[in-house]
């Protein structure tokens, strides 16, 4: 029996995500210095919508599931820019 054979894999996304936010904030918290831990949760927590939508983008366009895992870090990492990104992508598929 695996132990994740029926864990659905946009819990894995999301999780990606969160971990290249946290990413993200240690790399900044190594820069300046300054720890603040509910700016740690609100950036995991962001992150981790930011690069789950940017993974189901990459899902929409049948990329392969490799690229999916990608598309997740590098969307948490990249947070709200991710975001950004995905309103322009979709705002010129509507026009």
């Amino acid at each position: 029996m695996k132990l994740f054979e029926n864990f659905p894999i946009e819990f894995v996304y999301g999780f990606i995500a969160i971990a290249g936010g946290v990413a993200r904030y240690l790399n900044q918290y190594t820069q300046n210095g300054k720890f603040h831990f509910g700016l740690f949760l609100a950036s995991g927590f962001v992150s981790g919508f930011s690069g789950y939508m940017f993974a189901l983008l990459g899902q929409s366009l049948n990329l392969p599931t490799e690229m999916l895992y990608i598309m997740a870090g590098v969307g948490g990492f990249t947070g709200e820019q991710t975001m950004k990104f995905l309103l322009e992508h979709v705002t010129k598929k509507l026009t």
